[in-house]
C-alpha cells in the first residue's frame, strides 16, 4: 500500500507535537505500529528541524520589527516603480503596446 510523500515526516510531528514528553523509542515504537518504520535517530532529526525553523522564524521576526517602514497609501507609486514601468514600456516598444500587455495579463488572472 503506497502513501503520499512525506506520510512518514507528517506521521512523526504529529507523533511529537502529541507526546512532547516521551522518549523517542517509544515514540518510534507507536509509529511501529502505525505502519511507519522510523528509527529513533530519524525521529530526532525530524524534531531538530521542527525547531530549527521556529528559531529561525522568531529571530526574522525580531529583526523585521525595528524596520518598520513608514505608512504609504496602496494607490501610491514609488519612484522605482515608475522607472520599473517605463523600461517595460521601452521593451514593449511604447506605452500602448504596455497597456495592451497589462490588459492581457489581467485576463490570464481572472
Amino acid at each position: 500500500m503506497s502513501r503520499a510523500p512525506g506520510a512518514k515526516t507528517l506521521a512523526i510531528r504529529q507523533a511529537l507535537s502529541d507526546n512532547p514528553g516521551k522518549p523517542l523509542k517509544e515514540i518510534s515504537a507507536m509509529l511501529k505500529d502505525q505502519g511507519f518504520d522510523a528509527s529513533a535517530a530519524y525521529i530526532s532529526k525530524i524534531k531538530s528541524k521542527m525547531h530549527g525553523k521556529r528559531k529561525k522564524r522568531k529571530k526574522a521576526a525580531a529583526a523585521a520589527a525595528p524596520e518598520a517602514a513608514p505608512a504609504v497609501a496602496k494607490d501610491a507609486v514609488s519612484v522605482a516603480l515608475l522607472c520599473k514601468a517605463k523600461k517595460l514600456a521601452a521593451e514593449l516598444g511604447g506605452i500602448k503596446e504596455a497597456k495592451a500587455a497589462l490588459a492581457a495579463l489581467a485576463q490570464l488572472l481572472d
